[in-house]
């Protein structure tokens, strides 16, 4: 796997291998194209690795800032839960609320249901639902990785009062997802380090303190 750091809200893109082949590039995963495009194409051309598809998390447009391009360039499905679409679509309204001078285009994504699973060259990418932070946000699992997006973070919680953001809803789904995922499994955030699920319960004191929050 491979982390990209975007330089605009420093968040993260991952490549996740899917099979390799001495007579092709490595197939990949992407999840969540940030707004540099410049250093996931850098990237990737420097480990010879194509994108088989597109994974997103949510749909904030430093999640899905180069998804259009992606799908463009190397004709693959990009992948969001249906309930992020109308927030996607403020993509660009976002940026100039945030002063930001980029403008994005949207790929066709491929909508889908809560908890549905995408498969990848015979490795299966599951989108378990976590709404709170936006309504279709989702920690997507494989292997015993967990790309969580802005709804887990190692050290923080990063709480906002972006449009659709919903704190009660977020503190559910994340006792939901604590009932059942191993304390082994790793986090892949969206924006920062990386941490397995029993280090954050430990040591993420902020997320403790909002955990307990009636």
């Amino acid at each position: 796997m491979r982390t990209i750091l975007n330089r605009d809200f420093r968040s993260n893109t991952y490549a996740v291998r899917v099979g390799s082949s001495a007579a092709a590039p490595t197939a990949c995963v992407l999840i969540d194209p940030g707004l540099n495009r410049e250093a996931i194409e850098a990237d990737l051309a420097e480990c010879g690795w194509q994108p088989h598809a597109v994974l997103c998390t949510h749909g904030h447009f430093d999640h899905v800032g180069s998804a259009a391009w992606a799908q463009r360039v190397y004709q693959v499905p990009v992948y969001l839960c249906a309930a992020d679409l109308k927030l996607a679509k403020m993509a660009n309204f976002l940026l100039t609320a945030c002063k930001l001078p980029q403008r994005i285009s949207l790929p066709e994504f491929t909508l889908l249901p809560p908890n549905a699973t995408v498969v990848v060259s015979e490795k299966a990418f599951t989108f378990h639902a976590l709404p709170g932070h936006t309504p279709g946000s989702a920690g997507i699992t494989v292997d015993d990785l967990l790309f969580s997006g802005d709804s887990l973070y190692a050290r923080r919680t990063a709480l906002s009062q972006l449009p659709g953001e919903d704190h009660a809803q977020l503190r559910q789904s994340l006792r939901q997802l604590f009932t059942w995922i191993g304390g082994d499994v790793i986090v892949y955030p969206g924006h920062g380090s990386s941490a397995t699920i029993a280090d954050i319960q430990q040591h993420n004191e902020e997320l403790r303190a909002f955990m307990a929050e009636a």
